[in-house]
């Protein structure tokens, strides 16, 4: 039996119109994928010192979680690395997804940036001196080391965040980096308000600021976009 009979035409007509927007919009998007021809500079390079960059937080984290001398500082270190430790599976789902192995990474850093750091010493991560210097300290100082170092990471990672919602090609690492960029601002701003809450010095002995093009905070009063407002998915989208 005919659709339309089974169907008001209306109804009808209203289905073929859905099919058709459908195959238009397939069509774009298959016109879209020919013309990029895969992933930019960015988009590679953001994801691969994206990954290394959220190692050292999920490092610094653990260490917390272990030594945190404060209730606030073991909350934070908790959140950061699940939240990074998520982050970084969908970043290596991507990757794999476009052929790319992290055994394969580029040995210098931020090249997409129109710089060029060893990975270890992208803008943001604590050195050697600084790690030690987290893991051995215990009590307030503990915390106040924690505070500033991740501060300066997230400061770090927002400059990369920012760099690659501006320039990355694939949509899905723009809605990432846009995601991370607004995300560890903020975090910056909660956790500069928690370490001042808890009477802790900014710049605790043995803590190294680092210098960056542009700071990233938001104000605190700004709403937090949270990933699970964003369907960030597993990457098989775009």
């Amino acid at each position: 039996m005919p659709v339309d009979r089974i169907l008001p035409r209306s109804w009808f007509q209203a289905f073929l119109g859905a099919v058709a927007l459908m195959f238009l919009g397939g069509a774009i998007l298959f016109a879209v994928s020919e013309r990029t021809g895969g992933p930019s500079s960015t988009d590679l390079g953001f994801l691969h010192d994206m990954i290394t960059h959220h190692e050292q937080a999920i490092l610094m984290s653990n260490a917390q979680i272990v030594n945190g001398d404060s209730d606030a500082s073991q909350l934070f270190a908790r959140e950061i690395l699940q939240q990074q430790a998520y982050e970084i599976g969908m970043m290596q789902r991507r990757l794999e997804q476009w052929g790319q192995l992290r055994d394969n990474r580029p040995p210098v850093a931020m090249e997409w940036m129109g710089m060029s750091f060893m990975p270890q010493e992208m803008p943001g991560m604590a050195s050697a001196d600084e790690m030690r210097l987290l893991a051995d300290a215990s009590g307030p100082r503990n915390d106040a080391l924690f505070f500033a170092l991740m501060a300066d990471h997230h400061r770090g990672g927002v400059e990369m965040a920012a760099a690659a919602a501006a320039d990355a090609q694939d949509p899905w690492v723009r809605d990432l980096a846009t995601s991370m960029e607004r995300n560890q601002a903020i975090e910056i701003n909660e956790m500069d308000a928690a370490r001042a809450r808890l009477g802790l010095p900014e710049f605790p002995e043995g803590f190294e600021p680092g210098e960056f093009m542009r700071m990233g905070e938001m104000g605190s009063g700004e709403a937090d976009m949270e990933m699970g407002e964003m369907d960030m998915g597993d990457g098989t989208d775009g």
